[in-house]
């Protein structure tokens, strides 16, 4: 509800593991994507589900540096990680080129494309960054494009 007919949005079934990326009520894109996963049943610090919820884009970053170092399965660093679009503090949808789960989960909580899917969604998405630049932030007159994540990801 809320979205103009020619309004770019982007739907996360978290249940499903897929990205639909719509103009109004038109779908215009689809792909598999791999979202947060639950480490251990009950143990919240072994819980990195992607939070469900109505977003929007914060940031866009050609490529950065993720990292983590409370991960339950190990600290890691990854740089150079391209594509990349935040929507909730440090959660994004974003390139991953380390793995090919899509369609499972798999993430810190972050929603991943693999790379070709992550380069369309980050070239469509609001907002632009030119190029020749490495990112871009929303403003008032120009807001991030809406990203809504829904359901419950399927456990393991």
């Amino acid at each position: 509800s809320g979205l103009a007919d020619d309004e770019k949005w982007i739907d996360v079934n978290l249940e499903r593991q897929t990205l639909v990326a719509y103009v109004g009520d038109r779908p215009v894109y689809a792909t598999l994507v791999s979202t947060g996963r639950i480490l251990q049943e009950g143990d919240p610090e072994l819980d990195r589900r992607t939070p469900p919820g109505d977003y929007r884009i914060t940031s866009k970053h050609v490529a950065t540096t993720m990292d983590g170092d409370n991960a339950a399965d190990g600290p890691y660093s990854i740089e150079d990680v391209p594509y990349v679009m935040y929507f909730n503090l440090a959660f994004a949808l974003h390139s991953a080129f380390w793995h090919n789960r899509f369609g499972r989960t798999k993430s810190h909580g972050c929603v991943n494309l693999a790379p070709l899917d992550a380069k369309w969604v980050f070239a469509w998405t609001l907002p632009f960054v030119p190029q020749g630049w490495h990112g871009a932030y929303p403003d008032a007159q120009h807001p991030g494009t809406r990203v809504i994540i829904h359901g419950e990801a399927p456990r393991g």
